[in-house]
Formats: structure tokens, sequence, C-alpha cells
């Protein structure tokens, strides 16, 4: 059983939370008159109630998110699975913050968490660095409940609910959530993350977006690569409907992008506790369908694999890899797979094909969008300070090596001498 924390007072609970017994609990009138509440004049008319289970909340969280403004990352589906396979390995405590305007309605929620150690505990966006786009769900009538100028009082009332805790680090935020401002730029203490998100906006058919983008050589390179991939054998693209192909393409793009990241001299983040799991889980969860994986093969052979996330007409290109030691490499089959995912998402009527965070340079040929993100840290007292400080650092020197070429430079032949050294050693050990 949870404790459920609210304004105005602590009840237990073991589901989700009705209307009727909001108001109840709450001190509101069947008609939604404000019987009590600690408002101000700055402060919004909002009562919020605090949730550790995510499953209480579950009903009015996928309301929500089906009828606000929110990113993949913050929906139930994608939350409750990282809560399971990732957070719940690192010790995390969920705090689902929900605001519930004067009649009863879901006015927002915010997916949150404590994490720490024995320094001091953090206050984050719940779904840590898998989540590209942590932040709010905010109803389409936010704005008008919670107007300009209003959020940092408010937002000064939900911390009091939260357990305590010593840094506020909430980082890669949007300056909009769907079609409205996000309230958390109200904030102080804001700066530039190390690095954007691009997007690009799609055509109605996939001819008109492929002449837009590629000039006519290029799309003579293109067919000319396809043409001699396709003398190795039959291509084949393929988006996967059942959970063992969905695993299978799974495994094959793990082990393809391992092969990747040990040429690059950088850690495979499958290695880490809970990824693949969660990757798996996400791919072949039964109650929802944002999870899109698919596969492209020349004759029997997987040479590109990729995993997509769909919501909300937006089309997000999450995890992608191709087969370094196929013969069919020499001719792009990460290009090709790009190309019909794109394709897929014209033809699955997607507006928006999100390469999600990242500068790297291919996205300059489809992308005519980008989207800078911000962090927010607040820390309170000596703890607070000294548990802001790497985190701070860490994101300044990215920021500082990617702008600074002598030091860019500097660092990728590091890591180019680090990837031959384990491919040396991995080469050792098979002789």
């Amino acid at each position: 059983m949870t404790q459920i924390k609210s304004q105005f007072e602590e009840f237990p609970s073991a589901r989700p939370i009705g209307r009727e017994e909001l108001h109840e609990k709450a001190g509101l009138a069947a008609e939604g008159e404000v019987i009590q509440g600690p408002w101000a004049a700055v402060k919004p008319r909002v009562l919020l109630s605090v949730h550790e289970d995510l499953a209480e909340v579950r009903e009015v969280w996928q309301q929500l998110e089906e009828e606000g403004d929110c990113s993949v990352f913050q929906t139930y589906a994608w939350l409750s699975n990282w809560t399971r396979h990732i957070g719940a390995l690192r010790g995390v405590r969920p705090q689902i913050v929900v605001g519930w305007d004067a009649s009863g309605e879901a006015l927002f929620l915010f997916p949150m968490a404590i994490e720490g150690n024995l320094l001091a505990r953090k206050l984050v966006w719940l779904g840590g660095e898998l989540a590209e786009y942590p932040g709010p769900i905010l109803a389409k009538n936010f704005a008008r409940q919670v107007r300009p100028g209003q959020f940092p009082a408010l937002w000064e009332d939900v911390r009091a609910l939260l357990p305590k805790h010593h840094l506020v680090a909430l980082n890669r935020m949007t300056r909009r959530t769907g079609e409205q401002a996000n309230p958390f730029m109200e904030l102080g203490g804001l700066s530039e993350h190390n690095c954007a998100s691009h997007s690009t906006t799609l055509m109605a058919d996939w001819d008109s977006y492929y002449d837009a983008k590629r000039s006519k050589s290029s799309k003579k390179r293109d067919r000319q690569k396809r043409r001699r991939m396709g003398e190795l054998g039959e291509i084949a693209f393929a988006m996967h409907d059942e959970d063992g192909a969905k695993v299978e393409t799974i495994e094959a793009l793990m082990a393809q992008k391992a092969r990747s990241f040990a040429r690059m001299g950088v850690a495979n983040i499958f290695d880490r506790p809970g990824y693949r799991d969660f990757y798996k889980a996400l791919a072949t969860d039964a109650d929802s369908d944002i999870a899109c994986v698919s596969s492209l093969t020349v004759g029997d052979d997987i040479v590109a694999a990729n995993l997509c996330v769909s919501f909300g007409g937006r089309f997000y290109d999450l995890l992608a890899s191709y087969d370094e030691a196929s013969e069919a490499a020499r001719f792009g089959p990460g290009v090709v797979q790009q190309m019909e995912l794109m394709k897929h998402a014209i033809d699955t009527d997607h507006t928006v094909f999100d390469f999600t965070m990242g500068d790297e340079a291919y996205k300059a040929t489809w992308c005519e969008n980008t989207q800078y993100l911000y962090n927010h840290f607040d820390a309170q007292g000596v703890r607070g300070t000294i548990a802001a400080f790497p985190a701070r650092g860490l994101i300044w020197l990215k920021r500082f090596v990617k702008k600074t070429p002598l030091f860019c430079n500097a660092y990728l032949k590091l890591r180019s001498c680090r990837s031959m050294l384990t491919f040396g050693r991995a080469a050792a050990v098979s002789a």
C-alpha cells in the first residue's frame, strides 16, 4: 500500500485516484467549488498529490498523455518499463506529482524521482539518461489555469511536498511541451545543454520529400549503392509485429552496436544494468504500441536494424545499427534503412521524423529543425553544492570541447587510439 501525499492530508490508497475521491479528500464540493486550499493571489488554484507507485495513477496518466501535451518520453509505457528494469536496480524512488484543478480534472503530471548516495539526494526527471526530452505532461488548458509568472510559486509548493532533497537536477528540457510553453523555463538556474536535437517535417508522400532533400547526383549514388547491394542478395525491409522477431532484431542491433562502440573506443551502453531488458520489454510490451522494430536484410543476413518509437504523429529514431563486418557494409545499409524508415513514417501519417539528441553530421542531410535543450540546477546547502559540481562541470566540459576545434580533434584522436588498442587486444586473444 502506497502513501499518497497532498497539501491537505496523507491517506493510503492502492488504486488510481478518482474524481469523487479527490473531491472528498481535498475538500471540494460536487460542483467544483473550492472549500479549502492553501492559495495566495500569486498562486494558481491547483491541488497537488504525490505518488510513488506508477500503477496507482495509470488511468489518469494515460488519459492525460493522450489528450494533453508531452513527448513519448513522458508516456506511461516508456517510464513504467524504465522504472521496472533500470530504475529499480538503481534504487530510484519515483515521485509522480499530479496537479488537479478545482473540478477534479488532472491539470498536469510531473514524472520525477529521488535518487542519490550518502552525500546528497537529487530530485530528477524519471527515466534517467534514456529519456531524450524529459519534462511534464500538460493538459490542454494548463496555460489558462497556471498563468505566466505563477509557476515558480507552484513549484515551491511541489518541492515542499516531496521528500527532502539537496539538489534539483532537471536535464535536457525543451522550451516547449507539445503546443505549449514549458513552464519549467520560468525557473532560474537554466543553462544550455551540451548538444541539441534535430528533426524534419515530413511531406504528404515520400517521392516529394525525397526530391526536396536529395540532389540529382545524390539520388543517383543512392540508386547505384542499392543496386550493388542487391547483387549480394535480395534486399528486404521489414517492420516486425511478432515478439520473437522483435527480440531477434533487438539482439542483432545490440551486437552490431557493440562492434561499433568498440571501434570508436567508447563504452557499450548495453552492458549497463537493465538496459538490454528495458529495450526488449519496451519492444514487446503488450499494453503499448509505441515501439517500432525494423530490420534490413540482404539474403538471410540482417545488415541493419532499428528501434524507433511513435507517439502523437512524431516518429522518434532511437537506436540504429548496421553490420560493419558484412559485405553489404560497403554500400551503406544504414542509409537504406534510414530512408525506408522515413518512407514508413510518411505512409503511416506521421508529420515529423525526430532524429533525437545529438549533433551528428549526417542529420544535416535531412533536418531543417533544431531544438535546443536546457538544464536546471538548484543546489541547497553545502551538500547540494558539492553534488551539483560534477554534473555541471561535465556538461560544461562537453560543451566546451565540442565548440573548440583544437580540443575536439584531440579528443577524437585519443578515442581513436583507445579503439585501436581495444581491437589489438581482442585480436591477440582470438589468435
